[in-house]
């Protein structure tokens, strides 16, 4: 799944700085701002319990397959096939229908936005109502109803005709766009532990959890998450609210993090670290954030001792080069600081 500050080419670095700092391998691995679960899933994947967060709906959605969930459900209730017979209902490409994102999302509907082809949008309509009213009508467990829903968000990003965020549409096609929608079945890992996700604000989250490893990778800058990946939500809650504005915009104002906001992002990093309750706290944060360096290394060396390591890596971008273009660094290159504090 495109993503703002998904972690998945820096992983083995985040692994190899967590070694030679001497962070022990296994015990609780908490990820409190979870994203897509790349994180938490690959550290799954190490042996660690997972604890994960995020405030967003389809963000949970996902790190409900990919952390909290240790195998496929069977499905019995649609298929005696289980999965496979059920994906062969939902990639049937007959199922389709001029529904919400039809009308909302697809140039063919009222409102023109260009996010995905006719074709692609009306099969996302069909696949999500069969998805709901077998949920709605007693044929699926909630991790079977997770799992459809994470399959299909994750189909139809593929072929959303982005950049990168859903921020804006394209006004050409790119060539994925314009592929037919296709479910896939998840990895799952077993990491033969009881896994837990929550949706929560972070700083509320942090009194009530406590373990091994805290990772913190905040919003890094004043893009707010909502409105950047609302297409994403809209298919998770599934409520077919009256959407607004040029890009089809969710109410969000309940969703803002004030990690992306300059005049709240050092004080909540400080309340939340302040509230810690693990042996070891790794934040991720790269050198355009809006926290200054400085401040990061107060407000982590207050609660323990502090190592820093630094990788390059290439910039998640969104628009290609222009004249206009503002990023501070011309090469498409950032760097991620990895602090990794040992609490005293």
């Amino acid at each position: 799944m495109k993503y703002i500050g998904n972690k998945t080419r820096l992983l083995e670095f985040i692994d190899k700085s967590m070694q030679e700092s001497g962070v022990p391998l296994g015990g609780v691995f908490m990820d409190i701002f979870g994203g897509t679960g790349s994180v938490g899933k690959y550290f799954k994947n190490k042996g660690y319990q997972i604890i994960s967060n995020d405030i967003m709906l389809y963000s949970y959605i996902a790190q409900y397959v990919n952390v909290y969930m240790n195998m496929i459900p069977k499905f019995s209730k649609i298929s005696a096939s289980g999965i496979e017979g059920v994906l062969e209902i939902l990639n049937d490409p007959s199922l389709k229908k001029t529904g919400y994102v039809y009308d909302n999302f697809a140039p063919g509907g009222t409102y023109k936005r260009q996010y995905f082809s006719d074709s692609n949008a009306m099969r996302i309509d069909a696949v999500r109502d069969q998805i709901e009213d077998w949920y709605l009508n007693g044929k699926l467990s909630v991790d079977e109803y997770y799992t459809l829903v994470y399959m299909l968000i994750d189909a139809a990003d593929f072929v959303a005709n982005i950049s990168g965020t859903y921020g804006a549409y394209l006004k050409i096609w790119r060539s994925m766009a314009l592929k037919p929608l296709c479910l896939k079945i998840p990895e799952v890992i077993d990491n033969k532990c009881n896994n837990y996700i929550y949706q929560q604000d972070a700083n509320c989250l942090i009194e009530q959890v406590k373990g091994d490893v805290l990772y913190l990778d905040p919003p890094y800058n004043q893009r707010q998450y909502a409105p950047n990946f609302h297409v994403l939500e809209t298919l998770a809650v599934w409520d077919k609210q009256k959407l607004t504005g040029k890009t089809g915009q969710r109410d969000y104002s309940d969703k803002k993090s004030d990690y992306c906001q300059k005049i709240k992002a050092t004080e909540a990093l400080k309340d939340l670290v302040s509230k810690a309750k693990f042996k070891y706290i790794i934040l991720s944060y790269n050198n355009e954030g809006i926290i200054p360096r400085e401040d990061i290394l107060n407000i982590l060396s207050s609660v323990g001792k502090v190592e820093e390591y630094v990788e390059d890596y290439r910039r998640f971008r969104t628009e290609r080069n222009n004249a206009n273009r503002h990023y501070k660094e011309c090469d498409d290159k950032v760097q991620e600081h990895l602090y990794i504090v040992k609490v005293f």
